[in-house]
């Protein structure tokens, strides 16, 4: 992904608020960083409060219609949810997945790739914002997969998903790519409801400066996809003498095989 960032939308997004209220969010609009992602950058599921239950069950515990019994090592018993993409109920807990709003996936090719590990996991867990994970019916989450809204939209809901993924990109200064900003663009527009109303306003870009990924001796041992990769992430060149265990899980980007790897 381009570190020069193309565009700003300036948005202004009201949920059913008076307009005083409003949320105010900006996205910038640049390419999609390719390359590198493993679902295991992102730690999944932790006991951030350590009463016992892990950020799935929290998501399952709160957005329970009917609240769930919590018994031993939090095992949940009866119970009732509401699947928001499809209208789907349910009493079984095992029939959801907890989706992340924004995938994860998506978020590493919008700039998640150049956060630490703790930024990472705190995207991945976040139960502060209720936006950011979602109880959903299986077949709904496995069906969008890694896709942004350009490429797939919930069949209910469509405005609410909409306004969520902003407030979510926007939360953790996520770009958005020139397809996806179009629909946005679009779709927001068309959703001339009490629920949601957009106003866009383009302006030049400010250089956005991501925080860099730790430098190789405190960098988790990782292999890159490619250079382009590796030296987005801050690492390269990888050198067999100072970091012996990022060159070996590296070494096939070592063309000439000269101990070092990526420093063309």
């Amino acid at each position: 992904m381009s570190k020069k960032l193309v565009s700003l939308i300036s948005i202004s997004l009201l949920l059913s608020l008076p307009p005083a209220q409003a949320e105010n969010f900006e996205l910038a609009i640049a390419a999609d960083f390719e390359g590198g992602y493993e679902r295991a950058l992102f730690k999944l599921w932790i006991d951030a409060d350590s009463d016992g239950c892990n950020t799935r069950e929290e998501v399952l515990i709160e957005e329970a219609v009917i609240k769930p019994k919590i018994g031993n090592s939090c095992t949940l018993t009866g119970g009732t949810w509401l699947s928001p993409y499809d209208g789907v109920r349910t009493t079984k807990a095992s029939s959801l997945d907890i989706d992340h709003l924004v995938p994860l996936s998506e978020a590493w090719r919008s700039g998640a790739w150049a956060w630490s590990a703790q930024q990472r996991k705190d995207f991945a867990n976040d139960v502060d914002d209720p936006r950011a994970l979602i109880a959903v019916s299986l077949g709904q989450n496995r069906s969008k997969g890694d896709k942004d809204p350009a490429q797939w939209l919930p069949p209910k809901g469509v405005c609410t998903y909409i306004a969520d993924w902003i407030a979510i990109k926007a939360r953790y200064q996520l770009s958005v790519d020139p397809i996806e900003a179009a629909f946005l663009t679009t779709k927001v527009k068309s959703c001339k409801s009490s629920a949601v109303a957009v106003v866009f306003t383009k302006k030049v870009a400010k250089k956005i400066t991501p925080t860099p990924t730790p430098t190789p001796t405190g960098l988790a041992l990782f292999k890159f996809a490619n250079c382009t990769a590796a030296k987005a992430a801050g690492v390269a060149p990888i050198r067999k003498a100072t970091n012996p265990g990022l060159y070996e899980l590296n070494a096939s980007l070592d063309r000439d095989k000269d101990g070092i790897a990526c420093d063309a």
